[in-house]
């Protein structure tokens, strides 16, 4: 792999922490300009402060904001060769307890919120061939019972990513998806402190006995220091997203081997489920067959 494919600038967004954050540190450490998005007064101020790094403030539910940041990146005459679309939040409970309000929440940040800022980037990325780098989760094949919310948004991440890399890639713009497992990052206290101050109406069918107990969970599973390892490997498989000379359109990056088996378990299950008891359904061997034909095969076509 090269080390000269980033021809330019790479935009990140909620690049203040966690996956975003260590990206950024990978990145810049290797002498790439990295265009660095926030919310905040104060972290545009921290980061603004690292070497190679231009602070843009960038909330992606606000268009306003998204316009200004276009502007910014043409001012600085650089253009832009690379989008990893990376901030979003979460919401746990079961999937009933979740007013409208609180999922069209989630998937203003998480899904239109990608939209809007890859359609206000792509005519840079139509002129440098550049990348696209979509985080989403492997909550984007699996739905735990508790994050059916969450998986919602990252399972529609998954299709807007397919439907980009099938659209762009006659335009020579490579789409990657990343699916991280569990790493430590700042998603769940934000949760947990948002969830303390939530308005009793986004949460139905729920009594207050029912809230105080999970809110005592949250704190207990989101609140503490969490067990997980740093998101280097998911930082590392970005990079190479950017930078190989055929990047995956899909990286699994799990934290341990379990994780892994859950993915893998899940999506053979539904392949299972699928091919089950109907007209056209094909033997264990055929299925084999088809296995060995898809393994080395970069795309999926009908």
């Amino acid at each position: 792999m090269s080390e000269e494919i980033i021809k330019g600038p790479v935009l990140i967004t909620g690049a203040n922490t966690g996956i975003g954050r260590k990206t950024l540190e990978l990145l810049t450490s290797k002498g790439i300009e990295v265009y660095a998005c926030a919310r905040k007064e104060k972290d545009l101020k921290e980061l603004d402060g690292l070497t190679n790094t231009t602070a843009i403030k960038l909330d992606v539910t606000k268009k306003e904001e998204i316009k200004q940041a276009v502007q910014q990146v043409k001012e600085l005459g650089k253009g832009l060769y690379g989008l990893v679309n990376n901030a979003g939040i979460a919401n746990v409970g079961q999937i009933f307890t979740h007013s409208e309000e609180a999922m069209y929440e989630m998937f203003d940040i998480n899904v239109f919120g990608i939209h809007r800022v890859t359609t206000a980037m792509l005519p840079f990325l139509f002129e440098s061939k550049g990348r696209i780098v979509n985080i989403s989760s492997i909550s984007g094949i699996l739905t735990a019972s508790f994050f059916g919310l969450y998986s919602m948004g990252k399972h529609a991440v998954e299709a807007y990513s397919d439907a980009l890399y099938v659209n762009l890639k006659d335009a020579g713009i490579e789409v990657s998806i990343i699916e991280p497992g569990n790493f430590k990052s700042e998603i769940g206290m934000s949760m947990y402190t948002k969830r303390l101050d939530e308005k009793k109406d986004l949460r139905i069918l729920m009594t207050d006995e029912q809230r105080e107990m999970q809110l005592k969970e949250m704190k207990e599973n989101f609140a503490s220091p969490e067990p997980y390892p740093e998101p280097d490997d998911v930082a590392e498989a970005i990079f190479d997203a950017l930078n190989s000379e055929m990047p995956k359109s899909r990286y699994l990056v799990t934290s341990n081997q379990e994780e892994t088996n859950w993915v893998i378990k899940r999506m053979l299950f539904e392949m299972c489920q699928m091919n089950s008891n109907h007209k056209y359904s094909y033997s264990r061997e055929e299925i084999i067959e088809i296995l060995d034909q898809v393994m080395h095969e970069k795309e999926f076509e009908f």
